[in-house]
């Protein structure tokens, strides 16, 4: 237990701090409970990152542990290490590296003797990998309850890892309320934003085949920009400049300014082969920017296809060059749809119910109750 029983203490522990999804979320909560009174600390098994300006801003302090990969075990002992000199009422894990780890380590504290603190797995994506499925498994009594980022997120982890329906909570990411300016005006020519790592699960590939399908009329006078970093960066390069395509297509790499450039985008696209709640879909539709998104896991959640967004297959070039082709030709269907879905998003996704879901969660865990913040629908 933490030195002040009155004042609920929490760590987080997460795989890496560098830009990502799931680690803007972590942030976001993590200063969210420091706000409602909880006593927070971050701690990152891998490297700091660029998140870590903003925890150290508000005052939380970020242990960065130096650890590589999920092969890497000095993490479980380095993890211990920490727990045991930093007692805490509740550990709330981000990825699957950080849960590994973290239940381990936990439970070891468990069992020097030292008041063990509980542990909460997030699960952000339905992960079905054998290894990733396979070792979440084997972890499970470990964990004291798990919050899964969308509902089919955590039906989906609650049949792999077989566990009891009542032992998973339902969390979803969240979006702030847009600025004063809303959409710009449409360029002449259009614009294609994708916004993700460059990675296998974001399928790139995909979508850069699903451009170079799109009638020629269509393609010249349309470009396509990729926003993100990633292991697939320079073969996506290679790939655009072997279809001489480095006039139309471009890779922006990490940036900051997402929201303008949304609001200076035609549609959001993203072509991803599975996904939690992806946190860019979200900031698109508060953004009233239209999504055209593959209809996977959580997207499925948040996108109400031909209300709120546009969803087709994954892995399906073909179908993805249709849709686009589809959504381009149709300005007022996308004016009514963003419209929609700033409306539904703005209703249901807000940081602040998020934050609020947390702490009701958390409190619930502490006092050892069944959790009541976020009931399963």
């Amino acid at each position: 237990m933490t030195e002040d029983s009155a004042i609920p203490s929490v760590t987080f522990c997460i795989t890496e701090l560098d830009i990502g999804g799931a680690e803007k979320a972590m942030v976001r909560i993590a200063i969210g409970l420091q706000d409602k009174g909880w006593r927070v600390r971050v701690i990152s098994l891998r490297d700091a990152g660029a998140m870590i300006q903003q925890l150290q801003a508000t005052g939380i302090p970020v242990t960065a542990l130096g650890c590589r990969g999920f092969a890497d075990i000095r993490a479980f002992w380095r993890l211990a290490a920490e727990f045991r000199t930093n007692p805490t009422d509740v550990v709330q894990c981000f990825l699957h590296q950080a849960n590994f780890y973290g239940r381990l380590a936990a439970r070891c504290i468990g069992l020097s003797g030292q008041p063990r603190p509980l542990m909460v797995s997030g699960v952000r994506v339905a992960d079905r990998r054998t290894w990733v499925v396979l070792t979440d498994r084997l972890t499970r009594f470990c964990s004291d309850h798990y919050v899964a980022v969308s509902q089919h997120v955590a039906e989906t982890h609650t049949k792999l890892c077989r566990l009891k329906p009542d032992a998973v909570s339902m969390i979803p990411n969240g979006v702030d309320a847009p600025g004063l300016s809303m959409q710009a005006p449409e360029p002449k020519r259009a614009v294609l934003l994708a916004v993700g790592r460059l990675t296998a699960q974001k399928a790139p590939f995909d979508l850069l085949e699903a451009y170079r399908l799109l009638p020629d009329a269509v393609r010249g006078n349309c470009q396509l920009k990729f926003v993100g970093e990633g292991p697939l960066a320079s073969s996506l390069q290679r790939a655009i400049d072997q279809n001489q395509l480095r006039d139309r297509v471009q890779l922006l790499g990490y940036r900051h300014d997402i929201s303008e450039l949304m609001r200076q985008s035609t549609m959001l696209v993203l072509p991803s082969r599975w996904e939690g709640m992806p946190n860019v879909v979200l900031e698109a539709m508060a953004n009233a920017l239209p999504v055209v998104a593959t209809s996977v896991d959580g997207t499925r959640e948040v996108i109400d296809d031909g209300r709120t967004g546009w969803l087709v297959p994954p892995a399906s070039p073909v179908d993805l060059a249709e849709r686009i082709d589809m959504v381009l030709h149709d300005s007022e269907a996308r004016n009514t749809v963003s419209r929609n879905a700033q409306v539904f998003v703005m209703k249901h996704f807000r940081w602040q119910s998020v934050i609020e879901s947390y702490d009701q969660v958390l409190r619930d865990l502490r006092a050892g109750e069944a959790p009541t913040g976020t009931p399963r629908t």
